[in-house]
């Protein structure tokens, strides 16, 4: 049985993220508002991940199981890992060898580069293989309070102590990469999978809860973005019960829905090689564009907005079109649509 909410949820995180990305280009007051709102964008598409494995295994992951994930996410991982190391070491004319190994290296290790998600998904796998049986047997509410607790002291740490970069990249630090800043999302993301069809009946009986928390928390991180509390980002204390309550709204909303849409469907599916390369195509499309000055900002903007989710869609598409292209940018999967 399809969760046809999952489509919705991660068709939404990963078109948010790349309009993050893009908005990112000319930030100013009014789109780090939006860019504030749409925090909520890496940590549902990462919470997706433990809830489908929980959901679809929930007497225990079968055999074989992290072997196919290496092959069909870890390789596709190590590949992008590569082709960064080797552009962002070019950059400037003074690429060396040793630059080169520095990049790959803390891409690999580090993951100081746009697939550190990939990092956070394994790191669920190995927490679900491994406490799977455990979390079944201790009560949902301690474990979940626990988590969250746990998981808002570090982010609250991570975001008022400067810890040093290791990676050659500063945009992505090496706190990012712990599974205890993410670790409350997989908690959550356990116990909603585990008991998929009273999560949704929790959500209905006390939707306007929902709503009103959704709403609150809402203003809450737009507040403290406005005053300059915390800088725009979804590695802060508060995006956490944000991001909680967007989730269960999309949940909620979504579970009304008797058919997933073709596009949505489609966007859903390639959503892991969207949020692998758009970032590269997203610079592509800026490269082209500074050469045609005359074009408005806004359509410049929705131009490259485009071109980064069409150009990592028709890359993923043409690689599987070989027998081991799924090695490179992951393999394609074409459920049928919900009924």
């Amino acid at each position: 049985m399809q969760v046809k909410e999952v489509f919705f949820i991660r068709c939404i995180s990963c078109l948010s993220v790349v309009m993050i990305h893009v908005l990112g280009i000319t930030m100013h007051s009014t789109s780090s508002m939006l860019v504030t709102l749409l925090m909520f964008s890496t940590p549902s598409f990462i919470f997706i991940s433990e809830f489908l494995l929980s959901y679809s295994y929930p007497n225990g992951t079968p055999k074989g199981f992290l072997l196919k994930r290496i092959q069909f996410i870890f390789l596709p991982f190590l590949f992008v890992a590569f082709i960064d190391a080797v552009m962002m070491s070019s950059l400037g004319g003074n690429a060396t060898l040793l630059s080169f190994l520095q990049r790959i290296s803390a891409n690999i290790f580090l993951g100081n580069f746009i697939g550190y998600f990939i990092l956070i998904i394994f790191q669920f796998y190995l927490l679900h293989i491994f406490f799977h049986q455990i979390l079944q047997r201790i009560s949902a509410k301690f474990v979940l309070s626990i988590a969250f607790l746990v998981n808002g002291g570090y982010l609250t740490f991570v975001t008022f102590i400067d810890i040093p970069s290791f990676g050659p990249n500063p945009i992505f630090p090496i706190s990012w990469i712990p599974f205890v800043g993410w670790v409350f999302y997989f908690c959550l993301a356990y116990y909603c999978g585990q008991n998929y069809k009273g999560f949704i009946s929790l959500l209905d009986q006390y939707r306007y809860i929902v709503y009103g928390i959704a709403a609150l928390s809402a203003f809450m991180i737009l507040n403290n973005t406005y005053f300059g509390f915390f800088e725009v980002s979804s590695k802060r204390p508060d995006i956490l019960l944000y991001t909680t309550s967007i989730i269960f709204l999309l949940f909620h909303l979504f579970s009304k829905v008797s058919k997933v849409p073709y596009i949505i469907m489609t966007i859903s599916n390639y959503s892991f090689s969207i949020y692998l390369f758009h970032v590269y195509f997203l610079g592509i499309g800026l490269t082209i564009l500074n050469s045609f000055t005359e074009i408005q900002n806004s359509l410049s903007l929705m131009v490259i907005y485009s071109f980064s989710i069409v150009g990592p869609m028709m890359l993923s598409w043409v690689f599987n079109h070989f027998k081991y292209g799924y090695m490179f940018v992951r393999k394609i999967y074409k459920p049928k649509q919900s009924q």
